[in-house]
């Protein structure tokens, strides 16, 4: 590894930090000119990492070369090999290797286009979700967490439509119940229990369904359409305490009257993480440690 630390002409002194890139990650050294102790930060996708490591690229390789690839399946086999490795790499035990942030998602594979999930999310718990990239990502930002719905195949140029759940945790007490603490906390028991928060987060989103067959609804249910496809209309024109009665109307459209989109992508989760006993689990962890 190349290491770089960046030198003030104005002081001319060297900063305390050396940076360098690997695999698609970045590694830092910090260190402490008093007591002469250096601490050593990675940042990074381990699933990006893993794949630039084995060779294995996106369909689309412009895509990969500039951000690195992690559109197939993780698994926990694929976990523990870059566990492995990192030990290796920095002559530490992975009960040194602290989780300051983690990302953990999951890449579903839907029947039908993304799209038709994506731009029909409205919120999560009171905050609408925000959009980019010509609406084929979609976030909602907390204060200790943040929730991600995008499509991945889109992002890839992937043949097989892909949806990707995953939550940014940024502030570990959100993950308390997982168990997940330092890396050689990764295993079956931890990785399901993050899936339990994942799913727990799925569920609270809020969502108009696009394929709501509106013919097949009355007179007064077709005029209520409008309101619930309107983020801001939940949003701006609802107070929080009565908002309960119109979301279980929406509900109730959804589920006589529609594909139910989301009962579709909870499924596939489910799916996935019953997988993670045969150790092909798709989870994607960032980590920081220090």
């Amino acid at each position: 590894m190349e290491f770089k630390t960046e030198y003030n002409e104005k002081t001319e002194e060297l900063s305390t930090k050396s940076v360098a890139l690997y695999h698609y990650c970045k590694i830092t050294i910090f260190k402490n000119l008093q007591t002469g102790n250096q601490s050593v930060m990675f940042t990074g996708s381990i699933h990006k990492m893993w794949n630039s490591l084995n060779g294995i690229v996106a369909p689309n390789n412009e895509t990969n070369s500039l951000k690195g690839y992690n559109g197939n399946q993780f698994g926990l086999t694929q976990i523990i090999e870059v566990r492995e490795h990192l030990q290796v790499l920095f002559n530490c035990n992975a009960n040194q290797m602290v989780f300051q942030n983690i990302e953990f998602g999951i890449n579903t594979e839907p029947s039908f286009n993304p799209q038709k999930f994506i731009t029909g999310l409205l919120y999560h718990n009171g905050i609408m979700f925000d959009f980019k990239y010509k609406q084929t990502y979609a976030e909602v930002v907390h204060n200790n967490f943040r929730i991600k719905i995008y499509n991945k195949g889109h992002q890839y140029s992937m043949h097989q439509p892909t949806l990707r759940i995953e939550i940014h945790i940024k502030k570990m007490v959100e993950l308390k119940d997982t168990g997940i603490i330092t890396f050689a906390d990764i295993n079956k028991f931890t990785l399901n229990n993050a899936f339990k928060q994942l799913l727990k987060r799925f569920d609270e989103v809020m969502y108009y369904d696009k394929t709501i067959r509106i013919k097949t609804l009355t007179t007064k249910q077709k005029l209520l359409i409008p309101y619930y496809n309107n983020q801001r209309y939940w949003i701006e024109n609802i107070l929080p305490q009565h908002r309960d009665r119109q979301k279980k109307r929406l509900k109730q459209f959804i589920e006589f009257n529609s594909n139910n989109l989301h009962a579709q992508l909870r499924q596939d989760l489910l799916n996935k993480c019953v997988i993670i006993n045969s150790s092909i689990i798709g989870l994607n962890l960032t980590q920081k440690s220090a």
